[in-house]
C-alpha cells in the first residue's frame, strides 16, 4: 500500500526534474526582474513591487509546465483559463495578490491530479518567497500644502523625520510648483497613518507642516 502511495502520489522520480526546472525559472526571472536598466529607475509603488510579481508568475509557469509535461497540453489550457478567470473575475487586489491566488489554486489542482511532489515543493518554495519578499512593507506618503518660502526646509525636516524612524527612503519627489513632496519608503514594521501623522507633528514644526496622505503597498 505504501509503495503504491509513493508511486502514484509522491513521484520521487520526477521530483528532481521539477526542482531543477523550478529553480532555473526563478533564477531567470530574477535576471529580468532585477535588470539594472529598470530596477534602478523605479518611479512608483507598482514598479517597486513588480519584481515580486515576476517571481511568482515564473513559479506558476514552471508549475504549469511540469503538469502539462505529465498530463498533456490540454491541461495547460485549463490552467490558463482558470488563471484568466481569477485575474479578471475575482476581486483579489493587485497582480501580486492574484499571483498568490493562482498559485494556491494550481497547488490544489496538483493535489487532485496526484502530483503531491509538485504541490509540496511549490508550497514550500512559495512560502519561502513570501517570507523574504514581504519582510518589508512599501509605503507612499504625499505631503501637500507646504509654504513655498519654507519648501526646502520642510523637505529636509520630513526627510530627517523618516530617517530618524530608520525607514528606508526609496524615492523622493519634490514639486515646488504644487508645494508638495512625495516619499516612497519601506519599513519592517506596520505603519499606521495616525501614528505617522502624530510622529510628524512632534518632529516637524507647525510652519513647515502640510497635509499627509499615506498609502500602503501596491495600488489597486
Amino acid at each position: 500500500m505504501m509503495d503504491s502511495f509513493v508511486q502514484n502520489y509522491m513521484g520521487f522520480e520526477q521530483l528532481g526534474t521539477y526542482l531543477i526546472s523550478l529553480f532555473v525559472a526563478l533564477g531567470l526571472a530574477m535576471i529580468i526582474a532585477f535588470h539594472p536598466q529598470t530596477f534602478g529607475k523605479k518611479e512608483n509603488i507598482d514598479e517597486i513591487e513588480a519584481p515580486k510579481t515576476f517571481l511568482f508568475y515564473a513559479m506558476i509557469g514552471s508549475l504549469v509546465g511540469a503538469t502539462v509535461a505529465d498530463y498533456g497540453p490540454e491541461l495547460g489550457f485549463i490552467f490558463f483559463g482558470l488563471g484568466g478567470l481569477m485575474r479578471f473575475r475575482t476581486n483579489s487586489g493587485g497582480s501580486n495578490q492574484t499571483g498568490r491566488l493562482i498559485l494556491v489554486a494550481l497547488i490544489g489542482l496538483c493535489c487532485g491530479l496526484k502530483m503531491l511532489y509538485i504541490a509540496g515543493v511549490s508550497t514550500l518554495v512559495g512560502w519561502i518567497l513570501i517570507y523574504f519578499l514581504e519582510r518589508r512593507t512599501i509605503y507612499q506618503i504625499e505631503i501637500t500644502g507646504l509654504e513655498k518660502k519654507l519648501f526646502g526646509e520642510s523637505v529636509e525636516q520630513y526627510r530627517n523625520a523618516l530617517k530618524k524612524q530608520k525607514y528606508n527612503i526609496i524615492i523622493e519627489k519634490k514639486n515646488f510648483a504644487k508645494s508638495k513632496i512625495l516619499f516612497i519608503f519601506s519599513s519592517s514594521a506596520k505603519v499606521e497613518k495616525d501614528s505617522i501623522e502624530e510622529f510628524f507633528r512632534q518632529q516637524v514644526s507647525p510652519e513647515h507642516s502640510g497635509s499627509i496622505d499615506l498609502e500602503v503597498g501596491y495600488k489597486k
